[in-house]
């Protein structure tokens, strides 16, 4: 059998991650199966299993390269270094966070509210997708910089905190997950009749957390 090289299994997997995204757009992800995407890729079954063992690995590898096109490690990185005060820093986050989630394609939300419908009813594949799952690292690094601002401030002595930190944290942690709901609700199956102004929603949770902070 002669030696295939990395441009060809690139190509290949392309055009198996392309078939896939055809899928996702046509049915949920929990319903997506190996033979939906073989169907739409006009491949054998060999041809597939050949690069992705199960039909999880392509979901896995088709939210990583769209998640790849929306990488925003970096930009929080930068952001910090350009506030000079914890205060600017938390509002800057949550205007960040707002603005990613206004220009991020819809999908992504798609992906994301159907990720959590296919953890409950396979709970035991968790493991699996989160360890594998780069929009983890961002939704995760996004919520540890914005603790580690806030709990900096707190030592520093910036703030005189209304409530007890952990308080605080769920606050923002429900905040923002109630938020991103409404928002994929509306935008991906349109459930919200009302638009939502989502800068709008994150600049009342960024003044709440900022007030509960108790600025000096």
């Amino acid at each position: 059998m002669p030696k295939v090289n990395e441009d060809y299994i690139h190509k290949k997997k392309t055009q198996i991650l392309d078939a896939a995204f055809v899928v996702f757009q046509q049915k949920p992800l929990y319903e997506m199966t190996m033979l939906d995407v073989i169907k739409e890729a006009g491949l054998s079954k060999g041809g597939i299993y050949r690069y992705f063992g199960d039909i999880d690995e392509v979901i896995i590898a088709l939210l990583n390269r769209e998640t790849a096109k929306n990488n925003y490690k970096h930009k929080i990185d930068e952001l910090i270094a350009n506030t000079d005060t914890t205060v600017r820093t938390i509002e800057a986050l949550f205007d960040f966070l707002a603005n990613y989630i206004h220009n991020s394609p819809a999908t992504l939300g798609k992906f994301q509210f159907e990720l959590t419908v296919y953890y409950a009813n396979h709970p035991e594949k968790v493991e699996k997708f989160k360890s594998n799952l780069t929009e983890q690292e961002n939704g995760q690094y996004f919520i540890s910089t914005l603790f580690n601002e806030i709990t900096k401030g707190v030592n520093k002595e910036e703030f005189q905190a209304l409530f007890p930190l952990q308080d605080i944290f769920t606050f923002i942690m429900t905040s923002i997950d109630g938020a991103v709901h409404k928002v994929v609700m509306q935008r991906c199956y349109n459930v919200n009749a009302n638009p939502i102004d989502v800068r709008q929603m994150f600049k009342m949770i960024s003044c709440s957390v900022v007030h509960m902070l108790g600025v000096k």
